[in-house]
């Protein structure tokens, strides 16, 4: 058994979930051969976002919100907090 293996396996299934996480962020946006993966990855966060936090909102506020770019990132910013993206000032 390899040394990468041992130490993964006394993690937690929380802290493996939380290593593989940041391992594929570090794949997506250091990889050079994957360019193509980083606007996938870009895309499926924002539908995540847009299902998550929009998908609820009546058609007159997605219009206001569609119009109002500078709302609609305050929105997916707090949405990154929400999610533990963000570090604290």
């Amino acid at each position: 058994m390899n040394d990468e293996r041992i130490e993964l396996e006394d993690l937690s299934r929380e802290e493996l979930l939380e290593v593989f996480e940041g391992a594929l962020f570090e794949l997506v946006t250091e990889g050079k051969e994957y360019p193509e993966i980083l606007e996938m990855t870009l895309a499926l966060g924002l539908k995540h976002f847009v299902g998550a936090k929009l998908a609820g909102r009546t058609r007159e506020e997605l219009v206001e919100l569609f119009l109002d770019s500078e709302a609609a990132v305050v929105a997916l910013v707090d949405f990154a907090a929400e999610q533990g993206l963000l570090e604290e000032a």
